[in-house]
């Protein structure tokens, strides 16, 4: 397979001595116990940029290899029906932090985009509620909520050039080896595989053809039953970068994200290496997982945009703590971004903000038996660059019912069209299980709405200068 663009991909995974950051200060600094306890763990948050879900070889995936996510799950369990709450950067990243919808969290779209505002400090969040509760908290890597996470409860900071490979896993393992008086709370968010954007240059980097790409068979979809806007990103937004790609070509582009993906498999081993040096493995819950995936051809698109297929709103997500969280295990319930700041308030018996929406995990962390989890996730789209399309999605283990604001609906059968492929809304039936369905999802999202006080109704779209449309 290719080597990276920068570091080799062996020298990323082994750690040798001279050659990453990470060997270099493991080396030199002793081991030491941190100051959490059993019912007060440390926690380590590391997250990933525009990761799908099958970007993961323990996800089954032959075409990668990902050692260090990969051993994230072995400790601990591995979700395989994991979504963010919206397929973007900064509103799944609110989520995370707070525990709240986009909507409820004010952050609807990317921060440098029509409609958008930025975190709001007052807002309850993983850094403030943490740090209120005794624990030195840390930031590094890649924000993209604003100017920065100071006044956000961090007590350092340090974004690392973005979230960079080399500065993070630098000032990871130097933050990981101090001497910590009290439990800490660090994320470390790394800016790949969202160097995707670039993939024509990298492509000339790295070598290809060894992976034998199998592309996604819902490449052929001409988006012709598809709400309006997906073509319109195709033909006229950033998905021109692609148009017209042949499977070639597409093979191409997957090469480069895998060798991306392996590239930050590489540096979060280098942190996880550090974490077990320092002996303090066991007094850690690890958290891995991304904002939100890529469409990697899917649909005959690439990177993301107006539209909720599962290569775009489900993500890996794997969660460790050695003698609490039994290894090996994998989970298939319904589980959301939302739900990973009362899951981490519970495992280190804090309160979680009443403002949560999410649920905490720890009962199927546990491995209980429930009479009852979630029938559904929701996630929300809101915009892009100067083009608002207000979009919401509501699944279910075997349904995705998908509304526009202006352009219509998506009913899927996952079971029998995993690919989304047949658009069942596009032509209902007047009766039957199609129908009852389709109703039974739009009034199940109409309730939600209602309950949570998301006003999408009243959010408007604009043509892509950012004009409101005509009536």
């Amino acid at each position: 397979m290719g080597s990276t663009s920068r570091l080799t991909r062996r020298e990323f995974v082994a750690g040798l001595a001279g050659a990453t950051v990470g060997a270099a200060l493991l080396g030199a600094l002793p081991a030491q116990q941190g100051r959490a306890r059993r019912d007060r763990p440390n926690i380590l948050f590391i997250f990933t940029d525009q990761q799908q879900i099958s970007a993961m070889s323990a996800a089954g995936n032959p075409r990668l290899r990902t050692p260090a996510m990969d051993s994230v799950a072995n400790d601990g369990i591995r979700f395989t029906r994991s979504f963010c709450s919206a397929p973007q950067c900064s509103p799944s990243r609110a989520s995370i932090l707070t525990g709240r919808y986009p909507h409820s969290a004010g952050v609807i779209t990317n921060t440098e985009a029509i409609g958008a505002r930025p975190l709001d400090p007052s807002i309850p969040a993983a850094g403030n509620v943490f740090k209120a509760a005794g624990y030195e908290s840390a930031w590094f890597g890649k924000w993209h909520l604003g100017k920065s996470p100071l006044g956000h409860g961090f007590d350092k900071v340090d974004l690392c050039n973005g979230g960079q490979g080399n500065p993070l896993v630098a000032r990871s393992i130097e933050f990981i080896a101090q001497s910590h008086d009290r439990p800490f709370l660090m994320f470390a968010s790394f800016i790949n595989p969202h160097d995707i954007y670039g993939f024509q240059k990298i492509a000339k980097q790295i070598t290809m053809g060894e992976r034998k790409i199998i592309l996604p068979p819902s490449r052929t979809d001409d988006l012709r039953a598809k709400p309006a806007p997906q073509a319109r990103f195709r033909d006229e937004d950033q998905g021109v970068a692609a148009k017209g790609f042949t499977d070639e070509e597409w093979r191409r582009y997957l090469e480069v994200y895998y060798d991306l993906t392996e590239q930050v498999d590489g540096e979060i081993g280098q942190v996880l290496d550090a974490l077990r040096a320092r002996k303090i493995a066991r007094d850690t819950v690890v958290v891995f997982t991304s904002d939100h995936g890529d469409l990697c051809g899917a649909h005959g698109l690439p990177f993301k945009g107006p539209c909720m297929y599962r290569e775009l709103v489900e993500v890996p997500l794997a969660i460790s703590w050695p003698g609490v969280i039994a290894p090996g295990r994998t989970n298939d319930d319904l589980v959301s971004n939302v739900d990973l700041l009362p899951t981490l308030c519970d495992l280190a018996g804090i309160a979680a903000p009443p403002s949560v929406q999410g649920t905490s995990l720890r009962p199927l962390l546990e491995g209980r038996k429930l009479d009852r989890w979630r029938e559904f996730v929701v996630a929300e789209y809101y915009s892009k660059q100067r083009w608002a399309n207000p979009i919401r999605m509501l699944q279910t283990k075997r349904w995705k019912y998908v509304r526009y604001r202006r352009w219509g609906e998506e009913l899927y059968d996952l079971e029998r069209d995993p690919n989304e492929m047949n658009n069942l809304a596009r032509s209902l039936p007047a009766s039957g299980e199609v129908r009852e369905m389709r109703d039974r999802l739009s009034g199940l999202l109409d309730g939600w709405m209602r309950e949570m006080g998301d006003d999408f109704d009243k959010l408007e779209p604009t043509d892509r200068n950012g004009k409101p449309l005509a009536v």
